[in-house]
């Protein structure tokens, strides 16, 4: 943090107007803007699926761990993701004991880092210090940003070396030969070296592409030929050789690496040969364009003002240098690691948080050129960003008072939020409709982001305690720990948040029983090795045994019976267990759910 801010001053220094007392305000401005959404995320709800559940057993595990070379889930190696983030979380949880705020407290740092970065950048490129907080506050909001910066994944912490490495990449890129380039390119070294130990090449993607695309824009090869470039090298061989070389001494050494480099990256663009678990291309699968689909909703509420952006850089391309350098970065940020990861063979929505630092980017330029001359387009897309964070704080306010009609939320309280969520989000966007009448096109945007905020946060005070009861697997684990305690428990092609729940601070006892079917989706009719392996597991370990199945769907709730009213749901199957236990190679000794969450079986040997 403390590097950041200093980065902050330098910046201001190039200008000699400025005094760096401005930047530390900003600094303090663009944090004190995003906390609130960062501190309902991160502290103000449980472990949430997808992922979260397993994040947290594997950072609960390393905090045991006396070799810390390798992240376990439930004592078996964990091989998708270096380890830097479950060091860090398992850290937190040995200081503040497990829980989750504990194992999500450093995604406050990773957050905070991300956005003074961007800021930071703002800042390198001679924008104004509004323009700089515009950058770091659209970038930081982004649906999809704003989701990895409060999930508890190494993506978190990606996002914060990507945004140091793109600060270096163009400090490095813009300055003299010498001390000057040498010590940005070293920037760059230091945030890919964070983001790799996070998780692995994506963050030696995201500033090798921008840099190489603006060296191919400009035509400056012979950047390419200094050595300022490549002496931050050393610096990566100083975070990573270590891990690298304790990697090394672990049993099975060639079998880890090539998880690490080869199947979890490979494995990624184009199906390589591997074993299952390792398969990356049967999960998440990509199809062409599909990250341009989606991008206008991991950029909400900000999509159209990015849109509005892109149109600009179309004209602003063509002003003379440096100002088209600046828009040429921006998109360079954002544009070809896009164009990239859709060319993978998987695909995740967070896997695209790195552009969005980009967008941010392009925002803050659009806001500072519209500031200046404000034309039609600008104001519609004013206009329209305003409705549609008034349509989002409405919707928010809808699902407050669906959740009370269904019995989930009381009633008082629930209307006076609902009313709270409109009111302030339509006071900070009468604000910025004043601001934008005014011509004052970055505190539009500010105010903006206010009633966006403001929404978002007073509607969480309502949503996330009801969210926690239908995800709250801790308890659930509890219960069949319970019920099989000194029983031999298998797990019939579990998933890895089944294990992760059934683990963390219970460490529950149990076999994994693998069947032909694990590729499959749960609702699918049981292979033919699925009642031979059930039917061999109950023959070795006796009448006691029993094997624990997820159920397909999720269970019924005081949502889905009041919502019954207006829709027609089809009725719940048991999916294999039910197929199982029709076969008579199973019977059902006892159900498990959540209400709107997840359902299993527990089953034992037939009668």
């Amino acid at each position: 943090m403390a590097s950041l801010m200093s980065s902050l001053r330098g910046e201001l220094l190039v200008t000699p107007p400025r005094s760096w007392a401005p930047a530390r305000s900003t600094s303090l401005l663009v944090l004190l803007a995003l906390v609130p959404l960062w501190l309902m995320g991160l502290f103000g709800r449980s472990l949430w699926t997808p992922d979260e559940p397993r994040e947290a057993d594997i950072a609960w595990r390393m905090s045991l761990q006396s070799d810390r070379t390798l992240p376990h889930l439930a004592a078996v190696p964990f091989l998708e993701k270096p380890p830097l983030t479950y060091w860090i979380a398992a850290a937190s949880i040995a200081v503040f004991g497990d829980s989750a705020a504990a194992a999500r407290a450093p995604g406050l740092v990773y957050a905070a880092v991300a956005a003074l970065s961007v800021a930071a950048l703002a800042l390198a490129m001679q924008r104004s210090l509004a323009a700089a907080l515009v950058a770091s506050l659209v970038a930081m909001s982004a649906l999809i940003t704003f989701r990895v910066s409060i999930w508890l994944a190494p993506d978190a912490c990606l996002l914060a070396g990507c945004a140091l490495a793109l600060l270096g990449v163009w400090r490095g890129y813009r300055a003299a030969p010498g001390r000057a380039k040498a010590a940005g390119y070293a920037l760059m070294h230091l945030g890919a070296a964070i983001g790799f130990m996070a998780k692995s090449a994506p963050a030696w993607l995201v500033p090798a592409l921008a840099l190489l695309a603006m060296i191919a824009w400009e035509r400056r090869w012979q950047e390419l030929r200094r050595w300022e470039l490549y002496a931050g090298f050393a610096l990566e061989a100083l975070v990573i050789g270590p891990w690298l070389l304790a990697l090394l001494q672990e049993p099975h050494a060639r079998e880890t690496l090539a998880a690490f480099f080869w199947h979890n990256l490979a494995g990624r663009f184009t199906k390589v040969a591997s074993p299952a678990a390792l398969d990356y291309t049967s999960g998440h699968r990509n199809f062409p364009g599909k990250y341009l689909l989606e991008l206008p909703a991991y950029l909400l509420p900000w999509t159209l003002i990015v849109l509005t952006a892109l149109l600009r850089a179309w004209r602003e391309l063509r002003a003379p240098a440096p100002e088209a350098t600046a828009w040429r970065f921006a998109l360079c940020c954002s544009v070809p690691f896009i164009a990239v990861l859709s060319l993978a063979a998987t695909a995740r929505d967070v896997y695209a948080a790195p552009a969005m630092l980009g967008f941010g980017l392009l925002a803050a330029l659009w806001a500072e050129a519209a500031q200046r001359s404000t034309g039609s387009i600008d104001r519609l897309a004013l206009r329209l960003s305003r409705a549609l964070i008034a349509l989002v704080a409405w919707m928010f306010a809808g699902a407050i008072v669906v959740l009370a009609l269904a019995g989930e939320a009381r009633w008082p309280q629930s209307a006076v939020l609902a009313l709270a969520v409109i009111g302030a989000s339509h006071l900070a966007l009468s604000f910025a409709a004043r601001a934008a009448r005014a011509g004052d096109v970055v505190r539009s945007l500010t105010w903006c982001y206010g009633g966006y905020a403001a929404a978002v946060c007073l509607a969480a005070l309502v949503v996330f305690p009801i969210i926690d009861r239908w995800q709250d697997l801790p308890a659930l684990a509890r219960r069949i720990q319970a019920d099989t305690l000194g029983e031999p428990l298998a797990l019939l092609d579990p998933d890895e948040t089944t294990i992760a729940m059934l683990d963390r601070g219970l460490q529950t006892r149990f076999t994994v029983l693998a069947t032909a079917r694990a590729d499959t989706a749960a609702t699918a009719a049981p292979t033919s090795s699925a009642p031979r392996v059930i039917t061999g597991w109950f023959r070795t370990e006796g009448s006691s045994a029993r094997v624990l199945v997820l159920l397909p769907g999720h269970a019924r709730g005081a949502l889905t019976q009041w919502l019954t009213h207006f829709i027609s749901f089809a009725p719940l199957g048991d999916g294999l267990a039910g197929e199982l236990t029709a076969r008579g190679s199973a019977a059902l000794v006892q159900r498990y759910e959540l209400p709107q969450g997840r359902r299993y079986a527990l089953l034992g040997p037939p009668p």
